[in-house]
């Protein structure tokens, strides 16, 4: 065995060794029997045979061991029946429930009770102004000594009060560093499963999956081809524009310079999305099709009264005004 498999198998948890890595291929088209070695992703069992196409500089990193992972649990679901078009949309669903949707409930009980007290913290902003002002006339500072001392007393009210009602900034990027690695890995395992070059590895694997080039639906049998239509490309831009549009709506008012900055270069990252996803085969761009969508509704959720109280996410003060 040489040593980018082994390195590879040693990385994985011991469940995927024996549940994947270690499983006997399975049995491949008739017409392939005579060139297994050329075919060999074709089998169900790709997991020990697509991973082999993957050169020796990418086996020194963990991202191998996640791209047979990502493999593993799409092969799961389509090793029931599932067309591959229904695979992909369904292992969207069940990763975006089970890795991003609590940790975004956590993020939104916190970042709920940041908003609430919006307008405490600008009240207290307000009596520090005059504070500080009443220090810098008897102390006779400069102005810059007042801004700097300003923004000290300011920024330490600021964490003692969300200290106090347990919630803090930090707790605002939870989910990206979670949603981020999970949407770019499994968009690299689906270029894998096509066989569409990577940008740095270029052709990893020699022919796509068995059943992805008519594995598809309606007008886009072929998933390892591009939309002809665009419809997919357009709708995913579309999930995304709308998501940042949800998320400044949420926090309307209460947004700092730099987050405005943030949320402007958002809109753009969404337009220029399009063309992107115009060029990426139809099994990534029913991948980010889905995703997008799935925050779509899940922002759209977490604006729900009810569902909120389910949650135990604190009611926004404008939702609060309108069920009054």
């Amino acid at each position: 065995m040489n040593r980018p498999i082994i390195k590879l198998k040693r990385s994985l948890p011991f469940c995927i060794q024996k549940s994947v890595l270690y499983q006997p291929k399975r049995l491949i088209p008739l017409s392939l029997i005579n060139d297994k070695k050329k075919h060999s992703i074709w089998s169900t069992a790709a997991i020990t045979s697509t991973v082999t196409t993957i050169n020796d500089t990418t086996t020194d990193t963990a991202l191998p061991a996640v791209l047979a992972i990502n493999e593993s649990i799409l092969y799961s679901i389509h090793d029931t029946g599932m067309p591959w078009w229904a695979t992909i949309i369904a292992s969207t669903l069940i990763l975006r429930t089970s890795m991003t949707l609590p940790i975004a409930i956590y993020q939104q009980r916190s970042v709920g009770t940041m908003i609430n007290l919006a307008p405490l913290i600008q009240s207290w902003a307000e009596t520090l102004k005059v504070q500080v002002a009443k220090d810098s006339k008897q102390h006779s500072w400069p102005y810059q000594k007042y801004q700097q001392e300003l923004q000290k007393q300011y920024k330490q009210k600021v964490k003692l009060i969300y200290a106090h009602h347990g919630c803090s900034r930090w707790k605002m990027f939870l989910l990206p560093w979670v949603q981020i690695p999970l949407f770019i890995s499994m968009s690299l395992t689906l270029r894998h499963l096509t066989a569409y070059p990577l940008p740095w590895l270029g052709q990893t694997s020699n022919l796509p999956a068995f059943g992805l080039s008519e594995g598809g639906l309606a007008w886009f049998m072929d998933l390892t081809a591009v939309d002809p239509t665009m419809a997919i490309p357009v709708m995913i831009g579309a999930g995304n524009l709308i998501n940042v549009e949800l998320n400044a709506w949420y926090a309307r008012g209460n947004q700092s310079r730099t987050q405005k900055i943030m949320t402007n270069a958002f809109r753009v990252l969404s337009v220029a999305f399009v063309p992107i996803a115009a060029n990426a085969p139809m099994a990534i761009g029913l991948y980010w099709f889905s995703s997008a969508w799935y925050s779509v509704v899940q922002n759209i959720a977490f604006k729900i009264p009810k569902v909120r109280s389910a949650l135990k996410m604190p009611l926004l003060n404008n939702i609060k005004k309108k069920t009054e």
